[in-house]
């Protein structure tokens, strides 16, 4: 944790005029050691005087992700970002919480993502199924992706939940340029509705809008274990 923090640190300087989240993923080799750690770490003044949320949620079905776990912290605007980077490395506390959380995880990635469109307060959701895809047109697949998921939120259930399209600004990887995410109050209703959403004609139509500009290549289920 104190390797990826500080790399993250060292590069973050790009900002747009968004809502912010960034993701610490890494493969936890001990899940318990991991949340007793955090709630440590967020329980002192450092972490009480974070401005923003703070959330760890289990990376389930992941693929070839070796990552299993991901703590975000999400702000609302660059001030709160920047106090968090600042804050980080004047604090001992965090420097020592941090250290002693690498003990129990491998890092994997960390990025600073922000929605490019989304609808609803994803805090209020437990789980979310998340597409990571390569996309080559983006301001054409957030059009179809809005037009298409606002069609299927009242006939699937979901649209008092949070759905979007997000992208990483800094610390992309090869892996993807975007991800949409639809969340759900808990894995029951997530899968009952994914279901529903890949049989509906609609789905086939908006696949068929997008399949030239954009490729799927992950998908798994986020699941909230805590919020600190």
């Amino acid at each position: 944790m104190k390797n990826f923090l500080t790399t993250f640190l060292s590069f973050c300087t790009f900002f747009a005029s968004a809502q912010y989240c960034i993701f610490f993923e890494f493969e936890a080799k001990e899940p318990e050691m991991v949340v007793s750690t955090l709630k440590g770490m967020m329980d002192t003044d450092w972490g009480k005087n974070i401005q923003g949320s703070k959330s760890l949620f289990s990376l389930n079905f992941n693929g070839n992700n070796q990552a299993t776990h991901t703590v975000q912290f999400c702000f609302q605007d660059e001030a709160g970002l920047q106090s968090f980077m600042t804050s980080w490395g004047q604090s001992t506390d965090a420097q020592l919480f941090g250290e002693k959380l690498g003990k129990f995880t491998n890092n994997v990635s960390q990025s600073i993502n922000t929605p490019a469109w989304y609808k609803n307060d994803w805090s209020n959701d437990n789980v979310f199924m998340i597409y990571q895809m390569e996309v080559s047109n983006p301001s054409k697949y957030v059009q179809e992706f809005a037009a298409f998921s606002q069609k299927m939120a009242p006939k699937l259930g979901f649209e008092n939940s949070s759905y979007g399209v997000g992208y990483p600004i800094v610390g992309k990887t090869d892996d993807f340029s975007h991800f949409v995410w639809i969340g759900s109050p808990d894995i029951k209703t997530a899968l009952a509705g994914t279901k529903k959403m890949f049989l509906d004609p609609e789905f086939a139509i908006f696949s068929k809008k997008v399949s030239d500009i954009r490729k799927v290549v992950n998908t798994m289920m986020m699941v909230r274990l805590a919020d600190f």
